[in-house]
């Protein structure tokens, strides 16, 4: 079997894939991003939103425990036994190339957090009282947020061949898993996961040889 090269990740609405940290004077919750304010979002949150999923469905398919410990490692595993790392969900490397080109050049440079503020908004949020449903002092926070539209790519770096259980089992979970970063509940970080950004080959690759029922038709109901 052919190794798929990526996992490719399109923004369906707002995301925060947070830091963890704020910018001072800008906001209290900052996106992951580079050195050249290109967002991202790192491969081992990207690894854990894939087990996450997965084990919220392995019941439905035993036959695949194998082939998920092979694609996800055992469990507590401290020590990456996967046949599978996956990098950081970047942009692609032409779009890369020519911010890092507008971002060094010696006449007139484009500063980082303009190519992050392009790419970004800012949302405010606040906790209300209970009591008279009002906005509760001091809670007011700024979160910024990767605009919708965008597309990353983390790749995949395979350390042995897969087989057609073990891709099976990654692309179930790339489908299973709709929702990344903060403010989840309040309808931000929809996502949509694909191998090599083939939605349909994904679909077929997950199907599996003997489906019982289309997959497509029921893409609707995961997550």
């Amino acid at each position: 079997m052919s190794r798929h090269r990526f996992i490719q990740v399109d923004l369906l609405s707002d995301a925060a894939f947070s830091r963890g940290e704020g910018t001072a004077g800008v906001v209290d919750v900052e996106v992951e991003h580079d050195d050249l304010g290109l967002p991202f979002l790192g491969g081992k949150t990207l690894r854990g939103l894939l087990r996450d999923s997965w084990l919220s469905m392995r019941h439905c398919f035993p036959e695949l425990a194998q082939a998920a410990e092979r694609i996800f490692g055992p469990e507590g595993d401290c020590q990456e036994r996967s046949i599978v790392h996956i990098g950081d969900a970047v942009v692609d490397g032409t779009t890369r190339q020519w911010i890092e080109a507008a971002v060094k050049r010696k006449n007139r440079p484009i500063p980082p957090m303009a190519v992050l503020e392009a790419l970004t908004d800012i949302r405010r949020q606040t906790s209300e009282e209970r009591a008279t449903g009002a906005p509760a002092e001091t809670t007011l926070r700024s979160v910024r947020v990767i605009v919708r539209g965008l597309t990353l790519r983390a790749p995949l770096h395979w350390l042995a061949d897969p087989t057609d259980h073990e891709i099976r089992c990654l692309a179930l979970a790339l489908l299973a898993t709709r929702h990344a970063g903060l403010g989840r509940t309040r309808g931000r970080g929809h996502i949509c996961l694909t191998l090599d950004g083939d939605l349909e080959k994904t679909l077929q690759v997950a199907q599996g040889p003997v489906a019982k029922m289309p997959l497509a038709g029921s893409l609707g109901k995961i997550g």
